[in-house]
């Protein structure tokens, strides 16, 4: 078997950063923001190449008992496995159920709307007919999602779906189509060490402690230059710029506010950038004190979403802001309550009524039947 090897444009770390001269990339980079895919974009643990060789060189894909499949490897004598439930948690997408395909015509039609003219039917789409904010989107998915690892300018329609779903507010199910992609490259003639970032998020939250080897894999990240390689005249692009869809322009009122700000990297975490025209080097590091520690199990604790920590912190003034949509939530509940019981307490009191004065009628009858019966044998006797 050939050596496996790592792709330095692949599984990328997102830049989602609006430093000068980025001001018309802000809409999108505000959108992605606050999406549920922000967490698998931006987290950038330290990964240890040797985990994720091992990972590959041994990974079986076997269905469990509740019909699930699961990718089970051998990482330094301890077995570990992944599932698409796994990877749902641990990357935090939230897509169950969320949608795999969109009819061919649809897929055209949203394109079309995004700005992408083509006579073609093909279902190969070109990144460069874009204009640059929609660039920048397909390009951030593509290399930091998507099993990818060449064709950059090229996609297909199963990432032409996850950009359609995303601008249109309809869920697509990134697991799935990760842990897919996992399973399809056990048998690739073109096998390589595929989505590090995940896999290495995955195996932090093992319940069992795996010691942190030295050799560490520096994870590509896209960097302040992605501006602008997406503001380069490219064959295709009309040169009309085309805005976003009105339902993925985010404002203070309608943005999640559980993400306000990029996760902070401690010194050890700086991810390193590299030339993308050669594979990042392996490099050696002498680990911490604290690095096993992320190779712990999650704890309960540990799954309560906190302020200022991964998904960013909530402002002041959004807190109260949410005090007081509660607040006014509450109210109404109250109101609705009170109209709800005026209404069906008339009701009931009429009811009650009617039930006695039925109750009545009846042991009126049974008392006139009585008398007759009493008459009636009189009568005979």
């Amino acid at each position: 078997m050939a050596t496996l090897e790592f792709c330095d444009k692949h599984n990328m770390v997102a830049y989602l950063e609006k430093p000068e001269g980025s001001a018309e990339f802000h809409q999108i980079i505000d959108f992605l923001t606050a999406s549920h895919i922000h967490y698998a974009l931006t987290e950038n643990p330290t990964i240890y190449a040797s985990f994720i060789k091992q990972f590959w060189t041994t990974a079986t894909a076997s269905t469990n008992v509740n019909g699930e499949v699961e990718l089970t490897a051998s990482i330094d004598g301890q077995a570990k496995t992944i599932t698409e439930a796994s990877l749902r948690r641990h990357l935090k997408l939230e897509d169950n159920g969320g949608i795999t395909s969109l009819p061919n015509t649809e897929i055209f039609e949203q394109l079309a709307l995004m700005g992408y003219a083509t006579d073609s039917d093909k279902l190969t789409f070109q990144k460069g007919n874009f204009s640059p904010q929609w660039r920048f989107f397909i390009h951030t998915i593509l290399h930091c999602l998507s099993p990818k690892k060449t064709s950059w300018e090229q996609f297909s329609s199963n990432i032409a779906t996850a950009i359609i779903c995303l601008a249109t507010n309809r869920t697509f199910n990134f697991s799935k189509f990760i842990f897919d992609a996992m399973v399809k490259n056990l048998d690739n003639p073109h096998k390589f060490l595929m989505y590090p970032r995940f896999i290495q998020i995955c195996l932090n939250k093992q319940r069992r402690l795996l010691q942190p080897h030295t050799r560490t894999y520096p994870t590509p990240v896209l960097t302040q230059k992605v501006f602008s390689n997406m503001k380069r005249v490219t064959r295709g692009y009309s040169g009309e710029d085309i805005p976003l869809f009105p339902s993925m322009i985010t404002t203070p009122e309608t943005s999640p506010s559980r993400i306000t700000s990029l996760p902070s990297l401690s010194p050890q975490h700086t991810p390193v950038s590299t030339p993308s025209t050669s594979r990042p080097p392996i490099t050696e590091t002498t680990p911490t004190a604290e690095e096993p520690a992320l190779m712990l199990d999650e704890s309960p604790l540990q799954s309560v979403q906190s302020l200022g920590r991964d998904e960013g912190s909530v402002s002041l003034n959004e807190l109260m802001a949410l005090v007081t949509q509660l607040t006014n939530k509450v109210g109404s509940l109250e109101n609705e309550l009170t109209n709800t019981k005026k209404v069906y307490g008339s009701a009931i009191t009429k009811l009650v009524k009617r039930v006695k004065k039925l109750e009545k009628q009846v042991e009126t009858g049974k008392a006139r039947r009585r008398t007759n019966i009493v008459l009636s044998n009189l009568l005979k006797s």
